[in-house]
């Protein structure tokens, strides 16, 4: 993967792509915490490896940030699985005064069981620019992320990601950018007429193909989420459930997906997809990075939101925000704040775009040019949490199992529902 960590489900293996004023108010993130305004050092424990574009943005930051305040920061370059690190951490009375990492790993380590500070004062932190930290994040991106256990803000994002269909700008095929189910159809059918796949993706990993169903479950009225929470499976009863794994269903028998995908691995078929094997290809807008290099000359990477079914006003886009939080025992909590006051200025985070090539939160920075489009769909549409934030556990055991045989071509729509309900009142009772 060349710009950003995906979900919690996905492969880690693959490599990653991919503040000059002084601050002019202080920030305490609880009315107890520890470290008040005279903290001159903290603790950074960040998800990037120091050789990753995000990484050198991040230390560019730091560096300016401790000429311009003196407050030293000593970050540590930990990978994904910093958060591993984090919970032994608070036990131990040695947390880190500041983490960062996708909001569907900060929920469950921290946030969910009251171990985030409430953030609510570094909001309202001067970046530097005469403007606070939420006047630059968009409120529907702040409003949409799960409360914690203490009902407060938990997580500040700096980097946007979003799930798109992608597709090649120069490809004949798309004229013009579907906006209906219906017209992605059509553009499949035309498609295989050519003896062109119409829909790149590698079989083996649930998670992303998995997208197709989620959004489609969206837009015809149902929720992943609202699955998982019933206990007893009846939730999948919903018509809106049998109707999106028909549509998944059609996908696959009529031949519109890449040959071969039930044996690949990935990301195998984006390299094939940017070869031109293929019109679309569902993914994170990490996917731009990782396909670059095999493109065919000429390439231009194009996206489409998911298109709508019958109801033109579920169109939402999926939003996974990667960014910072404070642990409830970090010593210095008023240092942390005031550097994501810091990097959230504009002059800083705007390396986010130019050098790690990723979409940030603010609507001030121009996107990577192969990811205008989604940066404009996130402007745009109302955004949502991937799965609406379904219980991660319950999508990897029930949904997404379920759904693979789906996807393979190995069971039918309705077999999928009736054995997916079976699963997940399963799942509950084995939970107790």
């Amino acid at each position: 993967m060349k710009t950003v960590s995906k979900p919690a489900r996905a492969p880690l293996a693959v490599t990653a792509a991919a503040v000059a004023v002084a601050l002019t108010s202080g920030c305490t993130t609880t009315a107890d915490a520890p470290g008040g305004e005279g903290s001159r050092r903290l603790t950074y424990w960040s998800m990037w490896t120091q050789t990753e574009p995000q990484a050198k943005v991040l230390q560019r930051s730091i560096d300016e940030f401790t000429k311009k305040t003196g407050i030293t920061v000593d970050v540590q370059w930990q990978g994904r699985k910093v958060l591993d690190k984090v919970g032994p951490a608070l036990l131990s009375g040695n947390a880190p005064d500041l983490v960062d990492q996708g909001f569907d790993r900060l929920l469950p380590a921290l946030a969910a069981n009251g171990q985030a500070q409430d953030l609510t004062p570094v909001l309202d932190l001067d970046t530097g620019e005469g403007l606070r930290v939420r006047d630059v994040i968009p409120d529907k991106m702040l409003n949409v992320l799960p409360k914690g256990k203490d009902e407060t803000p938990w997580m500040i994002p700096y980097e946007s990601v979003s799930v798109s269909l992608f597709y090649n700008g120069k490809d004949p095929l798309v004229s013009k950018a579907p906006k209906t189910w219906d017209d992605l159809l059509a553009i499949c059918k035309a498609a295989k007429s050519k003896g062109k796949a119409c829909i790149g993706t590698d079989g083996d990993q649930g998670w992303a193909t998995q997208y197709w169903f989620d959004y489609l479950l969206n837009r015809n009225g149902g929720s992943v989420a609202t699955l998982a929470a019933d206990k007893t499976g009846a939730a999948f009863n919903d018509p809106a459930v049998l109707k999106s794994a028909r549509q998944v269903e059609h996908l696959v028998k009529s031949g519109y997906l890449i040959r071969g995908y039930d044996a690949t691995k990935y990301p195998e078929q984006q390299g094939h997809w940017a070869r031109g094997k293929a019109v679309f290809f569902l993914m994170g807008s990490w996917l731009p990075g990782e396909a670059a290099t095999f493109a065919e000359p000429g390439f231009e990477f194009k996206s489409a939101a998911f298109p709508v079914t019958n109801d033109p006003s579920k169109d939402a886009v999926d939003f996974l925000p990667f960014g910072f939080s404070i642990p409830k025992g970090a010593k210095n909590a008023d240092a942390a704040g005031k550097f994501i006051a810091f990097f959230l200025q504009k002059k800083q985070l705007s390396g986010i775009s130019s050098e790690a090539k990723n979409i940030t939160p603010r609507i001030d920075i121009s996107a990577p040019a192969e990811l205008a489009d989604v940066a404009e769909q996130l402007k745009t549409h109302p955004i949502r949490l991937p799965d609406d934030n379904a219980d991660a556990d319950w999508q990897d055991k029930v949904l997404v199992a379920q759904y693979n045989n789906l996807w393979l071509g190995k069971s039918d729509a309705a077999t999928f529902v009736a054995q997916a309900a079976k699963a997940s009142a399963d799942y509950w009772k084995a939970k107790g």
